[in-house]
Formats: C-alpha cells, structure tokens, sequence
C-alpha cells in the first residue's frame, strides 16, 4: 500500500500542482475549441457549442467569439463582410472543422541497438461537417456531426430537448460519450488510455442539469454508463467523473480534473484511475497555456502513463512532453506547431521517437 502511494505521489504531483492552485485562488472569484479556452473565459461548454457537453458546432455565441476574440487580425471582404454567414435561415445552420496535419516522427535507436527510421505522415485528423436544426428553437434541437474524412462516418446524431431556462436538457441518438477534460488530442494519455475521446461515440441516451455555476451530465448507452460534474467559476473549475464499459467484464475509469486562469496563464490538469481487468492503471495530465496576445497561445503539456500499477514505473511508466504555439491567424483559421518528447523504457525504440507535428486548422 505505502508503495502504491508513493508512485501516486510521484505520477500525480504536476496536476495536483494545478488542482491546488486552482483551490487557492477559488476566492479570486469555457467556446471549448479546447478546455483552456473553457478555463480562460469561465464559460461552459454549452455557452459555445449546441453539443452540450463540447466539441463539434459552434453556438451563435460561439461563432461570435471566434470571429471578434480568438483571432490575431479580422480579415474584412472589399464589401466589408469580415465571412461568410452559416445559418442559411432561421431554423438551419452549418458548421464545420477541418483539420489537416503534417507528423514527422524522428528516428531513434534503443539501448539494444535496434534502430527505427525516421518517417512523416500528412493526413486528416478531422474532417467534420455539423447540421443543426432548430425544430422549436430553442426547446427542440436535431443535430448531426458527419465525419467526410478520412472515412465517412457519421459521429453523432441525436434529438434534444432543452427547458426554457436552458438549464437542464435530455438527449436521445449516437453522441460522444462524456468524461473529463475533451481536449482535441486523440493521443494524449487522458483520451487514448480512457478510451473516452473524438473517435467513440454510441446510441443512448444522456440527461444534464445546469443550475447556476454546477454542470452535471450521465450518459447510458448499451455497454456504458459514464458520467461528469464540475463546478465552473470565472477563474477556475473543478470537476470528477466516472465510467464503465461492460464490454469487457468490469472495465472502469475514475478521474478528476480542474483548471485555474489567472491573468495571461491558464492551466490544466487530469488523473484517470483505469480498471482494466486485473490490470489498474494511471493516466495524468498537466497543461500550462499562456496568452501570448489576443489570438497567439504557447502550450505546454506533461504527460505520464503508468501500464500497471503493481509493477514499477521504472518498467513500464511512459513520460511525454509537448511544446509549441497554436495561433489564430485570422477568423475560423489556426496554425499549430508542436514538438513532442516521448519517453519510455530505453528498450523500445518506438516508443521513445520523437515528433514534430503542425497542423492546419479550418473552422466555422
């Protein structure tokens, strides 16, 4: 047991380090493009996006923000029009996030001599068209999220029903399951590892309630049961969540996560507790962004996974550090640069590559 703890203290020390600044500066009294943006502005995802637990299109509201707050320079038509207008009337509006990514991954040799090349990718890492139907508006939603690439697929589809005060909401159809932080990378510890993440989603059927600065969501669907809570102040939130898949016996993930803005800096943090089988292991996350200028972030991220938490992370524990800029150039466009560190035992040499990644990011 004293073992154990230990090596929670060592994994878990960078995001407790954000959960506790987050609790000191509580008395100092989130648009989730992504969380930062949710912490930055002290906003809820719903503020920003029709899906109410984030990600996918954006709200009138959201379209907004990203058009006059997010970008370095607003980019105006010989006519004067800053872009074009997604709602093609009063009842039906699109959206749209295109993401296109160049990965260099550079080559590494391990400590047994094995050698493993360098290589680059281009691909789609989000190709996403949204379709919102305001059946009654606002009481009654139809919205869909259709992946074009790089396969069709469609990634949410579902009726939902919101009270006058928009404080409490039920959903019915294929959704992404809620679970923490939903931040953009796929890779990352807290997404991949949990399995909660862009690329799941399933049928079923999701309640939230909303009251004052509280947001409490679950969702059941045939093999899962997940569910979030989380308290958002201007300056800071907090949150816990839990789920478990039955697909595989009594898989499970608990976690918690937070986030604290305090001038220019904003910070994140995530820890997953996850159940696979006999098998438990750890997933962290501590993020620190910091606001260059308007519509200009440089970020930075610590990663840690633990395989197993009966056997010494010295064996199987994996260390990543990311590092690089995300600006805004314009209205709906976002260049993002990264260099990515990957750590692991010094036996494998793919898992210790490291990475250059700039994307291409296209939105409204």
């Amino acid at each position: 047991m004293n073992r154990r703890m230990d090596k929670l203290a060592v994994l878990a020390v960078p995001t407790g380090i954000v959960l506790g600044a987050g609790l000191f500066l509580l008395p100092l009294n989130p648009a989730r493009a992504e969380p930062y943006i949710a912490v930055r502005t002290g906003y809820k995802c719903s503020q920003c996006h029709v899906n109410q637990t984030g990600g996918g299109k954006r709200t009138d509201f959201g379209l907004l923000y990203a058009m006059t707050r997010l970008p370095l320079t607003v980019l105006r038509s010989p006519t004067g029009s800053s872009s074009f207008d997604p709602n093609l009337n009063q009842w039906v509006s699109l959206g749209a996030n295109l993401r296109v990514a160049e990965r260099v991954t550079l080559e590494h040799t391990s400590s047994l001599g094995e050698t493993v090349p360098s290589s680059n990718v281009t691909d789609f890492t989000e190709a996403n068209l949204y379709v919102e139907v305001k059946v009654v508006p606002e009481v009654v939603t139809f919205y869909a999220d259709q992946t074009l690439a790089p396969s069709s697929s469609n990634r949410e589809l579902f009726g939902m029903l919101v009270d006058s005060g928009r404080r409490a909401y039920a959903k019915v159809g294929r959704m992404l399951l809620p679970y923490g932080f939903r931040i953009i990378d796929n890779d990352a510890f807290i997404r991949s590892r949990t399995g909660y993440n862009y690329n799941r989603s399933a049928t079923g059927l999701e309640l939230g309630w909303e009251p004052g600065p509280l947001a409490i969501v679950a969702n059941l669907t045939e093999d899962d049961f997940s569910a979030a809570a989380s308290t958002v102040f201007r300056r800071f939130q907090v949150g816990a969540a839990f789920a478990r898949n039955s697909t595989h016996g009594d898989d499970s993930v608990i976690g918690t996560f937070g986030g604290v803005n305090f001038g220019r800096f904003t910070m994140l943090g995530e820890v997953d507790f996850i159940t696979e089988g006999d098998v438990d292991q750890l997933a962290t996350l501590a993020e620190l962004n910091y606001l260059i200028t308007q519509g200009f972030n440089f970020k930075f991220t610590y990663e840690v996974f633990d395989r197993n938490w009966d056997v010494s992370i010295e064996r199987d524990g994996q260390e990543r550090y990311t590092l690089g800029v995300e600006p805004f150039i314009m209205q709906f466009v976002q260049l993002r640069a990264f260099y990515r560190i990957n750590e692991f035992i010094p036996q494998n040499a793919a898992q210790n590559q490291d990475q250059a990644i700039l994307e291409f990011h296209v939105f409204f």
